[in-house]
C-alpha cells in the first residue's frame, strides 16, 4: 500500500476523521507536482497532529465503550506516527532533502534581486529549477554520487554538472553573487571544506539546514559566523517547518 492511502486508511478508523482530510489533501497535491517535476507552490503547513487536534478528538469520544476508546488512542497514534513518515517518504521516492517551494524560491529572488547563484551538491536540483524558472542565473552542480543509493540525483529536474563542490567553487565562485548549499549531510566534513574555500571569496553563502540537527556536520555550526539579516528573515517566512525538523535559511560568514 503506498503512502498516501495507508493515510487514507487511518483516517477511515478514527471517528469523524474527515476533518484530517485536509493535511492528506495537501499532501497529495505535493507528491502531484514532484511527480511531474514540479516544485510545491506554497509553504508547508505543520502537518504532524497538533495538541488542540488530539484533545478535541478525545473530548468528542469520552463516552464510547473503554475497548473502543483505546483502539482509538491507537488509531490516532498510527496515523500521527504515518503523518511523521512525510519527509522520509518524500527523500526516498523524490530525493526532496530541503523543503523548497515556489513561493521560497520567489522570495529568495526578491530579497536578493537581479543576482546570480551558484548552487552546490543540488541532488534533483529542485531548487535551481526554480530559480531558472525565474529567469535567474544559475550554476547548478552535484557529483550525483548519492544516486547510488537513493533517488537523489537520478531523476534530475534541470541540467546539474557533474561537478564536486570544490570543483565548483573554483569553477563558478568568481562569477556569482550568492553560493547556497541545502542540507549538506550531517556526518561529512564537505562543509567545512566548503566553508573555508568561500571565505576567499567575495559572496554571499547561503545554507539552508537545521543548527546542530539533521544537517552539516558539528565541525561545521561550530566555525560557522551566523549573520543576522532582514532579508533573511523574511525568506524564512515562506520556508516550511511541519514536523520536527526546524531547518532554515542562513547567511554564513
Amino acid at each position: 500500500m503506498d503512502y498516501i492511502n495507508k493515510l487514507k486508511q487511518d483516517v477511515a478508523l478514527l471517528p469523524n476523521g474527515m476533518r484530517f482530510n485536509v493535511k492528506i489533501r495537501f499532501i497529495e497535491r505535493v507528491f502531484d507536482s514532484l511527480s511531474n517535476h514540479q516544485l510545491p507552490k506554497y509553504h508547508f503547513p505543520t502537518l504532524e497532529l497538533s495538541e488542540d487536534e488530539i484533545t478535541d478528538c478525545l473530548r468528542e469520544n469520552m463516552n464510547i465503550k473503554e475497548a473502543d476508546f483505546e483502539a482509538l488512542l491507537k488509531n490516532l497514534e498510527t496515523f500521527d506516527h504515518d503523518l511523521d513518515e512525510l519527509r522520509t517518504q518524500l527523500q526516498n521516492e523524490f530525493g526532496y532533502w530541503a523543503t523548497i517551494t515556489q513561493d521560497f524560491v520567489k522570495k529568495l529572488v526578491t530579497e536578493f534581486p537581479k543576482q546570480s547563484f551558484l548552487e552546490l551538491m543540488a541532488g534533483n536540483g529542485y531548487l535551481s529549477k526554480e530559480l531558472r524558472n525565474l529567469d535567474v542565473e544559475t550554476y547548478c552542480t552535484d557529483d550525483l554520487s548519492w544516486a547510488n543509493h537513493n533517488q537523489t540525483g537520478r531523476d534530475l529536474l534541470t541540467k546539474v554538472e557533474s561537478m564536486d563542490a570544490l570543483k565548483a567553487l573554483d569553477e563558478y565562485g568568481n562569477k556569482v553573487d550568492n553560493v547556497i548549499l541545502a542540507w549538506s549531510p550531517d556526518r561529512e566534513d564537505i562543509d567545512v571544506k566548503v566553508l573555508k574555500r568561500i571565505r576567499e571569496l567575495d559572496v554571499n553563502f547561503l545554507v539552508i539546514g537545521e543548527k546542530y540537527g539533521a544537517t552539516n556536520s558539528k565541525e561545521f555550526w561550530d566555525q560557522a559566523k551566523l549573520i543576522d539579516d532582514p532579508r533573511i528573515e523574511r525568506i524564512n517566512q515562506t520556508y516550511s517547518h511541519y514536523d520536527l525538523v526546524h531547518d532554515q535559511l542562513y547567511l554564513v560568514k
